[in-house]
């Protein structure tokens, strides 16, 4: 071998190993977030961003029951491998806020940790156990309202995730994510109100789990919230409980043989403003088809404690001096 070829290998040899790709499949099918909730902090009016008006700053607590999130039929982690619940049950601790920045702009962040149990990767040969506490993805969002104001509006929204989370037990994914989306609202005659939102969500790593292929995604979210006073009821309290209703889509992305999935999920609840600042929600969901993200059962307690600041009356111009009391010309 010439000196030249002898030089080139230790070259070679001293280099260091290519990085992996982000955008590559990670090995473990448990670095994903199987709890889809997107519920923005420091408001419980839904659980999206339905372009709730903010005066001044809000904290909201949210505790969570979630049944059977993912759930991996016979086969998917290898021939033979029996049907297994890596997450069968979680319960949920999430801490949020919001800081309304001027009267078009709120930024937010929410930090979640989870109770679980389930077989988490043992049906495919992995004998690590499931890591009973958890924490989540830490999640930061912000909204600008681009039109309208706060009875009816369209606003931008962009969130980020970054990798905090547990993701070796199904709390949190590979990499980063990054969204934006679209949000209209509108109340309509006697205080009901809708909203919806669509975008799209990157991430920073897609990790496969069988022939499901976690990554880029669309998705949607849509609701209305009707008080009981425009449903007839009378009594003071009418005017300050509103029945919610939810639906919440995303749409997979497909690479090759592999597609994302297509989770659906529909919730109903109760919105009750139990004093000025504060609210209290209750929720229950379903999963409306089979996929990982939607779960059999979602169970919500959510309060939030928002400071209203009180806005000054609006002055009215003077009255136009009458026609004899106009000064003269000089």
């Amino acid at each position: 071998m010439s000196c030249r070829a002898q030089l080139a290998l230790i070259a070679a040899a001293a280099l260091p190993a290519p990085a992996a790709r982000a955008d590559m499949p990670r090995d473990t099918p448990a670095a994903i977030e199987v709890d889809r909730d997107a519920a923005p902090g420091g408001r419980v009016g839904f659980g999206f961003d339905g372009g709730e008006p903010m005066d001044a700053w809000g904290a909201s607590l949210a505790l969570g029951w979630l049944e059977r999130p993912i759930e991996l039929p016979a086969g998917t982690l290898g021939g033979g491998s029996p049907a297994s619940r890596p997450v069968r049950r979680r319960e949920t601790l999430a801490l949020g806020g919001a800081l309304a920045v001027g009267d078009r702009v709120v930024l937010d962040a929410v930090l979640r940790g989870s109770h679980q149990v389930g077989d988490r990767l043992t049906a495919g040969g992995n004998p690590e156990p499931l890591a009973r506490y958890v924490a989540h993805d830490l999640r930061l969002g912000g909204r600008i309202r681009i039109a309208g104001d706060d009875d009816r509006a369209a606003l931008l929204r962009a969130d980020l995730t970054l990798p905090t989370g547990d993701d070796a037990a199904f709390a949190g994914d590979a990499a980063w994510t990054a969204a934006w989306s679209l949000i209209g609202r509108a109340t309509l005659p006697r205080g009901i109100v809708v909203a919806a939102s669509a975008g799209i969500r990157l991430h920073g790593a897609e990790v496969a789990v069988g022939d499901r292929l976690i990554g880029d995604e669309l998705f949607a979210a849509a609701g209305g919230a009707v008080p009981v006073s425009a449903l007839g009821v009378a009594g003071g309290a009418a005017a300050h409980i509103a029945l919610t209703v939810e639906l919440h889509a995303a749409l997979g992305d497909r690479v090759g043989g592999s597609s994302g999935p297509d989770p659906v999920e529909a919730r109903i609840g109760a919105v009750v403003r139990a004093l000025p600042e504060l609210t209290i929600a209750g929720r229950v969901g379903v999963g409306l088809d089979d996929q990982i993200g939607a779960p059999a059962l979602r169970l919500l307690v959510e309060l939030a404690w928002t400071p209203r600041v009180p806005r000054p009356p609006a002055v009215a111009p003077p009255p136009p001096l009458p026609e004899d009391d106009e000064p003269d010309e000089p």
